[in-house]
């Protein structure tokens, strides 16, 4: 098939979603809400059962889990080297190597939070943030929204992780991330997002 050719289903020319405001984000009203309620209490989440009508007029059940959100940073050091962290995650039973992230605590406005989360696991100061993207991770199942700042200026002050955290910072030139990124050994989605998007716009 040419590149020309029409695509059985596919309007000929660009969607016309493309010329609207909010074209990502929109709201169905085939889909109605009718209850929801809290199903399970974790120790850091709480996981709801929310029903909805759909088209066909069936109702179920979908899980749900309701996040605070949560911040993400990009760390660029004076020479151009990225930081990493080299994090044990029990889901996975492994380590993963990521950039610094955590949650947005209550009343904490996303860049503060990524202040404090970059000094906290990497033990650097970033003199500078600047957003970089928002995203939904995990929206099958979470409304969870992450912020992603990338950080500059950095000065070392010291770790100050959690008491259940052990992380061990590591420091790579951009040529050794995209090999790392490339050969499958950063695979975590945040970190993913942000290094593509950096080497995408750094030139």
């Amino acid at each position: 098939m040419n590149q020309s050719d029409p695509v059985p289903g596919i309007p000929d020319s660009d969607s016309e979603l493309l010329s609207r405001r909010g074209r990502g984000f929109l709201f169905d009203s085939r889909f109605e809400f009718q209850e929801e309620f809290l199903s399970y209490q974790g120790f850091r989440y709480q996981f709801y059962t929310r029903r909805e009508k759909l088209p066909d007029g069936r109702v179920v059940n979908r899980d749900v889990l309701r996040h605070p959100g949560a911040s993400a940073i990009l760390p660029i050091l004076p020479d151009g080297r990225i930081i990493l962290i080299e994090q044990h995650r029990a889901a996975l039973g492994h380590n993963l190597l990521e950039i610094p992230a955590g949650l947005i605590e209550e009343g904490e406005k996303p860049i503060e939070c990524a202040r404090r989360e970059i000094r906290e696991e990497t033990g650097f100061e970033a003199g500078k943030l600047t957003p970089l993207r928002e995203i939904l991770p995990a929206t099958g199942f979470s409304d969870e929204k992450m912020y992603i700042f990338l950080a500059e200026q950095l000065k070392f002050v010291g770790q100050d992780t959690d008491e259940d955290e052990w992380v061990k910072v590591h420091a790579v030139s951009p040529r050794a991330a995209k090999e790392l990124l490339e050969n499958g050994e950063i695979i975590d989605g945040k970190t993913v997002v942000a290094l593509l998007h950096w080497f995408g716009n750094s030139g």
